[in-house]
């Protein structure tokens, strides 16, 4: 099999080479038998577990065609939910693999500008992190006064005097912008 034959030949060729694995054929064994090397045969086989059956059915077997090998290694280790629209794109608007790599990285940029946004939100507690706070205190609130105090005189404990300070202050600063007492949000 030849480097210029089509992304599909390859994932089906992967595919013959995977199930030979499975049932028990040797990798040097069935790469002989396709006459190609090992080497040749290992990147095939990973290529092939790589690109899912989904994936290449999302992707088509006509994109599949117009792509070649270099197209796949270029983006498998891209983010999974990557892979499809970088290969749909690639055959579509016929990029070549310094373009297809160029549009994974921009893409792989935004996305961990998308990330980053979502964890500094996280960070400034979100309503996970909130609940698990709660939840948290709720629990130590009911332990055996051994447990608890093992737990408050332990690597948690200026966490949890933390935590206990800040709702305080938060408290009293809610009690003061509203002139009431509040000890939960208002229902609505």
């Amino acid at each position: 099999m030849t480097a210029t034959a089509s992304a599909k030949d390859h994932l089906a060729t992967g595919d013959s080479i995977n199930e030979q694995l499975n049932a028990g054929i040797s990798l040097a064994f069935a790469a002989a038998h396709l006459g190609i090397t090992t080497k040749w045969a290992t990147k095939l086989a990973w290529l092939s577990r790589t690109f899912t059956a989904a994936d290449r059915e999302a992707v088509g077997a006509e994109n599949l065609a117009r792509l070649r090998i270099t197209h796949l290694e270029a983006i498998a280790g891209q983010h999974e939910l990557l892979r499809v629209p970088l290969l749909t794109t690639a055959a579509k608007e016929r990029l070549s693999v310094r373009d297809l790599r160029k549009r994974a990285s921009e893409l792989r940029g935004r996305r961990q500008q998308a990330d980053q946004a979502a964890e500094a939100v996280e960070q400034f507690g979100g309503p996970d992190a909130m609940r698990s706070t709660e939840r948290a205190l709720t629990r130590y609130a009911r332990m055996p006064q051994g447990q608890l105090l093992r737990i408050y005189t332990g690597k948690s404990g200026p966490y949890i005097a933390g935590v206990i300070r800040a709702a305080r202050q938060v408290e009293a600063r809610i009690n003061q912008e509203t002139g009431e007492t509040h000890i939960s949000p208002p229902m609505t």
